[in-house]
């Protein structure tokens, strides 16, 4: 018995060893497949300008631009895959995607399924709102029917907000949440008068506004003054390291070139 005791133990350190070999092979895989494939394959869900969004040539905005850019870098050829938002981190989890650029929030909870890059953009939350709307901050929000996008950090704050266990400046409020696949489709139920506002990353706010008659785009505040800050990332399967210095390198790079920000102007 202590012999077979002492093999099955002996068994299980070789498996354990090779696991371990195995998982540090990992890292270089993603990337030499990419190389080896000549495409680097990114999922991104076209509804959010400037950064993504369905142009007379398909897919195109800021993060395209990102994309084009990491690809350029790794010789490749950019191959974009088209997905509902809050669908691409599992895509990418999964492996059938090599990289998302969708305007994701880098968030503690999404740090738990996947790896993201350095901060590409620094953005708060901002409400869309009738030009005749007399809301000002959140707490105005109380009694409102409120769209928000399926998977973005609106849909996040608001159901903080109304949470009473965390104390949410709207708990009890009787303030609803409506969530939409995008916040076009919200802002449209905002014009037909079903959703009194629409809660929505700053750039994307800014540029249905400015493309839309009769609404209007606002810093979302508290009445404290405090605002809701985020800062967007390059999602990446967890194990791939190698291709995150890459990533990271390319985005540094554009930001000390200053391209993203004329991006931002061109695509806005």
């Amino acid at each position: 018995m202590k012999k077979y005791l002492k093999f099955i133990s002996f068994c299980l350190i070789i498996l354990m060893v090779a696991l371990t070999v195995a998982g540090c092979g990992s890292n270089g895989e993603k990337l030499a497949s990419i190389k080896d494939s000549g495409k680097l394959v990114v999922y991104t869900d076209p509804n959010f300008p400037p950064f993504e969004f369905i142009g007379a040539d398909g897919i195109t905005g800021v993060d395209m631009e990102i994309g084009k850019a990491i690809a350029e870098e790794l010789g490749v050829t950019l191959v974009i895959e088209e997905s509902e938002f809050d669908a691409i981190l599992m895509a990418i989890k999964g492996g059938k995607g090599d990289i998302a650029i969708t305007g994701m929030t880098i968030r503690e909870d999404r740090k738990e399924s996947v790896d993201f890059s350095v901060p590409y953009i620094n953005s708060i939350q901002y409400l869309i709102l009738p030009d005749d709307s007399g809301i000002e901050f959140l707490e105005d929000l109380a009694g409102k029917i409120v769209g928000v996008a399926l998977g973005y950090t609106g849909q996040f704050l608001m159901e903080d907000e109304l949470d009473a266990e965390i104390d949410g400046v709207l708990a009890g409020s009787g303030t609803e949440i409506r969530e939409y696949p995008s916040a076009m489709e919200a802002m449209l139920d905002m014009k037909n008068g079903r959703v009194d506002a629409v809660v929505m990353d700053e750039y994307v706010a800014k540029n249905i506004a400015a493309n839309n008659s009769g609404i209007k785009a606002i810093e979302l505040k508290y009445k404290d003054g405090a605002v809701a800050s985020e800062e967007y990332g390059v999602v990446v399967a967890k194990g791939n390291e190698d291709l995150l210095k890459i990533i990271d390198k390319v985005i540094k790079r554009l930001i000390d070139e200053d391209k993203i920000r004329e991006w931002m102007i061109q695509y806005s």
